[in-house]
């Protein structure tokens, strides 16, 4: 008896609290809330023809930037949570099938797959340490997590996609408006490690000497990864609310071991890391809206014409600077003509150390329609001419995975003059 009654107290110690937590608790759903938005592009390029490409090379293409659709909410006073799919450059990259062919934004090269973009949970005991797991953005660059693809004030984003990691599945702490009541000023913070596996095609971190992630041999691929990984950390700062928003963050993979465990590659090179920083500003007022970036990413591997690799190293950089004038915001026309001229400047290069170098710079000349001025991204219209100029080498090697493509431009670079115009819709 007095054995059962000892059970019995050591049962209620534990039962009892978990009741009265669970008494407490609000474990309603406040979601989920469904979201998405399409972007239908047309687009068609200028002097094809003068590089040896076959004639019609330069017509109009047709295609959807980006069609995504999700779904997000709160489970619990704390958690919440983000699931969104994409279909991304449906039909976009053009007559690609031909040597010479359209070169059309080339560098994104997805072939409008579909796929689940983000997926993650977020778990927020308090605003200042949060942690976040799933797939996501990982928080290195500044358009690139800044700005929503929906709220780009161009088509596309800087050549800077090229350099940094994208989305990939991992884990992060970070926080936000961290000395906010202290200082009046907002900082935040993120930390955190990722798998190597980067979703976006054809950037610096998609790649192996065998054209795809060596995941090991045995148990399943669900177990046993590669083990390379990507450590990444940001930090931002905001000043005065929206006139300054600064950040620094940067990223490594560390490419350790091959599938069989060698620290050699099969082609005799020895394996190498990738490091990727990043700077930048951003903000505006009173319809004067601003940024500008720096980036860096350099490699113990660089490439050659023929496609071979050698341990040269190679260095990338690419710095963009943007402005945009809301005329409806500066009070200078009504609402129903709620216009934006925009402008950017965006240059990239490689140094490959080896004498293979390659230039590139983009300017972009645009102007934004906001159909509604309540809720501008919900229905909007851009149009845009990309003139591009210092074009200098070649980007891209042929081989499988190649870092920047292999057809003429980085990641949203046109190698020629670019006319474009985006239709968007969103709820």
């Amino acid at each position: 008896m007095k054995k059962n009654l000892v059970a019995l107290a050591v049962a209620a110690a534990f039962v009892v609290p978990g009741v009265a937590f669970a008494s407490t608790s609000n474990n309603e759903d406040t979601g989920p809330v469904v979201y998405g938005y399409a972007q239908i592009t047309g687009a068609s390029q200028f002097g094809t023809s003068t590089n040896g490409s076959p004639a019609g090379s330069s017509g109009l293409v047709f295609g959807a930037n980006r069609i995504r659709l999700g779904f997000k909410g709160e489970a619990v006073p704390g958690v919440t949570y983000n699931v969104m799919a994409g279909w991304d450059n449906a039909t976009i990259t053009g007559n690609t099938g031909v040597p010479g062919g359209n070169l059309l934004n080339d560098g994104l090269g997805n072939g409008g797959n579909a796929s689940i973009l983000d997926a993650w949970l977020n778990y927020a005991p308090v605003p200042f340490a949060q942690l976040e797991v799933g797939k996501f953005k990982l928080p290195v660059g500044n358009e690139y997590v800044n700005t929503e693809g929906n709220e780009l004030p161009f088509v596309f984003r800087s050549m800077a996609q090229s350099l940094v990691p994208g989305r990939s599945a991992g884990a992060m702490i970070h926080g936000k408006d961290v000395l906010d009541d202290v200082t009046g000023t907002g900082v935040g913070y993120a930390v955190g490690i990722a798998d190597d596996s980067s979703l976006d095609a054809y950037n610096a971190y998609n790649w192996s000497e065998n054209g795809a992630m060596p995941f090991g041999s045995g148990q399943s691929g669900y177990l046993n990864g590669s083990g390379n990984y990507i450590a990444f950390a940001r930090l931002n700062y905001d000043f005065m609310g929206p006139l300054l928003k600064a950040e620094v963050s940067g990223s490594r993979m560390s490419l350790g071991s091959t599938p069989n465990g060698n620290s050699v590659a099969p082609n005799g090179l020895s394996r190498s890391s990738i490091y990727t920083w990043n700077v930048g500003m951003h903000g505006g007022m009173m319809g004067i809206h601003y940024a500008a970036s720096y980036t860096n990413m350099t490699t113990g591997r660089s490439f050659v014409p023929a496609g071979a690799m050698n341990s040269n190293g190679m260095l990338a950089t690419d710095w963009n600077v943007g402005l945009g004038v809301n005329l409806h915001q500066m009070m200078l026309t009504p609402s129903w003509l709620d216009v934006e001229p925009a402008v950017r400047f965006d240059s990239f290069s490689i140094n490959n150390h080896n004498g293979y170098d390659a230039k590139l710079d983009n300017t972009t000349v645009g102007l934004n329609y906001y159909v509604n001025s309540n809720n501008p991204h919900a229905a909007e219209v851009q149009l845009n001419y990309i003139i591009p100029s210092a074009r200098q080498g070649k980007f891209g090697t042929g081989t499988p995975g190649g870092v920047f493509g292999a057809k003429g431009a980085p990641i949203n670079g046109m190698a020629y003059n670019t006319l474009m115009l985006q239709f968007q819709a969103g709820f």
